[in-house]
């Protein structure tokens, strides 16, 4: 199990809990005029530049630290959520449900993908960023990853 495999694992689990929410979108998938979807999810940045500013609604999976240990493996990752309006209480009322749906998805479940404990506490933050039209927030999570065993008994032979 590598931090690949638990961002993949987040990846089709926020797909799955997020697919009927209806939030605004700058560019719909098949159309030129905003529209309403749910948020696409991608790993570790936006695919290009020019989609940047189309993409939103989307959440953004990022992996900030890996640590192993003689006792556990932790993956610290940042869920980063951004949401689009050009009515900035309905962005930030959007942007809030996606974090809070999230956030309570992952205290329900606690293992996702029947190998990854995402542990306590979660820290939710919405910015107050004048991003115009956009609203971030994120959710920084703590994941329990089964370590890495050594068999040191195939070298001392």
């Amino acid at each position: 199990m590598t931090p690949l495999d638990l961002l993949k694992a987040l990846e089709r689990y926020c797909k799955e809990i997020t697919k009927d929410m209806c939030l605004v979108a700058r560019v719909p998938e098949n159309g030129t005029e905003a529209g309403e979807r749910p948020p696409k999810v991608f790993i570790g940045g936006i695919p290009s530049k020019e989609s940047e500013k189309k993409a939103a609604p989307y959440i953004l999976l990022k992996l900030l630290t890996k640590k192993t240990g003689d006792e556990e493996s932790v993956c610290r990752v940042r869920i980063i959520c951004v949401t689009y309006s050009e009515d900035k209480e309905e962005n930030y009322i959007q942007c809030l449900n996606l974090l809070t749906r999230l956030e309570n998805r992952l205290l329900e479940d606690t293992v996702i993908a029947d190998r990854y404990s995402c542990q306590k506490p979660i820290e939710t933050v919405v910015y107050d960023d004048d991003l115009e039209v956009y609203q971030v927030g994120e959710i920084m999570t703590v994941w329990e990853m089964k370590k890495v065993e050594r068999d040191v008994r195939k070298y001392l032979a």
